[in-house]
């Protein structure tokens, strides 16, 4: 981890600097109490059972039950603070992060995966969290630990002290060594953690096209071959870990050996007393389980630092820009395009190409064309999901990166072929951004949007829980619920993304009578899939390849252009999905 990350980290810390403090002194606390523990084994063999001192038998079993009581005391309190401390911490960070995604710009959702975004949200803030809560307070209070029986060992025997501390730092290697190997694991771990995700996301998402297409095999096995990659990830770091602690072993039994041999012969010289050596080898044994725990806590650590990269990673992505400070009251003249391009990898592969295109307010314009012409992206620019590549798009002369960007979304409302619903009620679903709405008000946009009817055959009518995406409801009835909600919002702006596409002709005929409800007096811009769709409006646009090749009414353009008549005849024909 880099400085700069490290600082960063430090600040969702600093908030919580007085319980810092207070663990920091539990644990050196912990330290010394672990040291003296071991230094007390001296005047038991010394005074009690060499000596056979009656007054250190009385007291020596105090000494090492209050040893152990406030050793225990402080391990408490210090776990409590740091897992208060981490819980704090988690709650910041995943809040922070969520809170930075809503606000990040269409394009990273066009970027990064659903599940990704998931698991960086949940498994990598858990990851951090288990760091603060568990790996890094039990380091730091294992390495006192460390210090209270070096100054043990020290005590005892300067010279058999300087032996161990030459010996045994040599069993730092493999953590250093392995700790290495960890970090990148750790980043292939977390990587393939989202993509685990990803595909239980995708496959619960879409598994009644998993059952149409009896592809319930190949599903399980996409999701076996990643289990199966992240099994060998696992198992690597498995590896790495179980090795550490053998090789510390091995080269701490060689310092033992070389202790215990020097150490033979310094009692021999009467040189130590048999307490003192004792004393000398229960806190060399007692740092076994610090050092221990030091070896695992750096690859645990190594793996975290994978995560918290990860995180700040999204954190540090720009925000979706809110520049403009003109507030949007609605169309008064025209919406414009200039000259507009529009690229969504941003190089020269252009989905729209010198679009130049008046909307008069109060008017409605429709799109036709083949699938892929450019229709959506048009309007997917308006509301300013993207911004244009090249030219500029305005209202009333304004240019929209000049106005206020939640006053004018608030001015839009949006009816697609896919519909979005929120696994809530069939009320907070209409009433959606527009919470100060009475039921009355919900009821009579329901009756508009001719969906009235069918909610209250629901069993518990308008606060029937809708499931994930309106799952209990049919595609008409999804479809006049949006159109319902769109009502309510009291759009300037109205933008109908092919909104009967997807419905057979019974309900595209309802859904069609309550769009001609929303449609009054509003500025609209229509994606039609159907020729006799785009037959009411004022004007018709005709696309293809991200070009306008022609506009104007329905019987001049089948007089002047070649691409509509020829799509009219297809339409007249019966193929009524070709655009």
């Amino acid at each position: 981890m880099d400085k700069k990350t490290f600082k960063r980290l430090l600040q969702y810390l600093k908030p919580y600097w007085k319980r810092l403090i207070f663990a920091f002194i539990c644990m050196i606390g912990v330290g010394g109490l672990s040291g003296l523990a071991a230094y007390l084994i001296k005047p038991a063999l010394d005074g009690v059972f060499i000596s056979k001192n009656k007054q250190m038998l009385m007291l020596l079993p105090i000494a090492i039950m209050l040893t152990y009581f406030f050793k225990g005391m402080f391990t408490y309190l210090q776990g409590y603070q740091t897992h208060y401390i981490a819980e704090k911490v988690l709650f910041n960070i995943r809040n922070q992060l969520f809170e930075h995604i809503v606000y990040l710009p269409t394009n990273f959702f066009d970027k990064y995966h659903t599940g990704e975004i998931m698991s960086r949200i949940l498994n990598d803030t858990e990851q951090v969290q288990n760091s603060i809560a568990n790996v890094i307070p039990n380091t730091i209070r294992e390495i006192f630990t460390i210090v209270g029986l070096v100054v043990v060992l020290y005590v005892n025997n300067y010279k058999l002290a300087f032996i161990s501390t030459v010996v045994f730092p040599l069993a730092a290697y493999p953590v250093i060594h392995f700790g290495k190997k960890m970090k990148k694991i750790g980043k292939r771990r977390q990587l393939s953690i989202a993509n685990i995700t990803m595909i239980i996301q995708e496959t619960l998402t879409n598994i009644r096209l998993i059952k149409a297409f009896a592809t319930e095999k190949k599903e399980a096995n996409e999701f076996l071959d990643e289990s199966d990659r992240f099994l060998n990830i696992k198992l690597e770091a498995i590896r790495i870990d179980e090795a550490t602690s053998p090789l510390m072993e091995f080269i701490g039994s060689v310092g033992i050996g070389v202790l215990i041999w020097v150490g033979g012969y310094i009692v021999f010289k009467d040189m130590l007393s048999v307490g003192g050596f004792f004393s000398f080898m229960a806190a060399l044994f007692m740092l076994y389980k610090p050092f221990k725990t030091v070896a695992k806590a750096n690859n645990e650590i190594n793996t975290s630092i994978a995560s918290v990269e990860r995180i700040f990673e999204i954190i540090d992505t720009e925000k979706e820009k809110y520049s403009g400070s003109i507030r949007f009251e609605g169309v008064k003249d025209s919406i414009k395009f200039e000259n507009v391009y529009f690229s969504y990898s941003g190089d020269d592969k252009y989905a729209l190409k010198d679009i130049n295109l008046t909307i008069p307010a109060k008017s409605v314009v429709a799109l036709v064309g083949e699938s892929g012409g450019g229709k959506s992206t048009i309007l997917e620019l308006i509301p300013r999901f993207y911004e244009p590549t090249r030219g500029r798009i305005t209202i009333d002369g304004i240019d929209l990166r000049e106005l206020d960007l939640v006053t004018l979304r608030r001015k839009i409302a949006i009816v697609s072929q896919r519909i979005m619903l929120f696994n809530r009620s069939v009320k907070e679903n209409i009433a959606y951004g527009r919470e100060d709405l009475t039921d009355e008000e919900i009821i009579k946009a329901a009756k508009d949007a001719y969906a009235h009817d069918f909610i209250m055959k629901l069993k518990d009518g308008y606060d029937t829980n809708l499931g994930e995406q309106g799952v209990i409801l049919s595609g008409g009835e999804r479809q006049r619920i949006a159109i319902a909600r769109a009502i309510v919002k009291d759009p300037d702006i109205l933008i109908l993304d092919e909104a009967t596409s997807a419905l057979d002709l019974e309900s595209e005929q309802i859904v069609q009578k309550a769009l001609n409800n929303l449609m009054k007096n509003r500025t609209v811009i229509m994606a039609a899939h159907r020729i006799s769709t785009a037959m009411i409006a004022d004007k018709i646009v005709v696309m293809k390849s991200g070009k306008i090749l022609a506009q104007g009414k329905h019987k001049e353009l089948l007089e002047k252009c070649e691409y509509y008549r020829k799509l009219y005849n297809l339409q007249a024909n019966g193929d009524a999905d070709i655009v």
